[in-house]
């Protein structure tokens, strides 16, 4: 039974390890953004998984974002920033639909990120459901509904 466990403890040390820290954050001055975020929920009405977009950081004003290891990209705090960004539906089956691809561009303010060291995920919120339209939006939380 020990081996399970300390397996068990390892892989929740290692999981945790992939996510960039916030004193690293704190020490460097920036905040991470997600490179790439995928958004799934499951509808309990149509008791299924319903797939939604997958957004994509193209661009980091007008440069292309230098991703780290992790999946994250450092943005200074208290810099407006302007992102590139892909948005791709899927099907329900979790394939990339056809001309499901739109670009657009989101305009961070200065004080979009005002402390250092935390996460940040995009979100899309525009008729997700029902493929149409990409707004990008940030939240703290990789999770959210759609």
């Amino acid at each position: 039974m020990k081996p399970f466990l300390i397996l068990g403890l390892a892989i929740a040390v290692t999981g945790c390890q992939s996510l960039p820290s916030s004193d690293e954050g704190r020490a460097k001055g920036v905040v991470f953004v997600k490179g790439q975020h995928c958004l799934t929920e499951y509808i309990e009405d149509l008791k299924r998984v319903h797939y939604g977009p997958c957004l994509t950081v193209t661009s980091v004003d007008s440069k292309p974002p230098d991703l780290r290891s992790d999946g994250f990209i450092e943005l200074p705090v208290s810099t407006r920033t302007t992102l590139g960004v892909y948005c791709v539906y899927r099907s329900q089956n979790d394939t990339l639909k056809e001309n499901g691809r739109i670009h657009t561009t989101v305009v961070l303010p200065d004080d979009q990120f005002t402390q250092a060291g935390n996460r940040w995920y995009l979100h899309a919120h525009t008729d997700v459901l029902h493929g149409k339209g990409c707004k990008p939006t940030l939240s703290r939380s990789s999770q959210g509904r759609m």
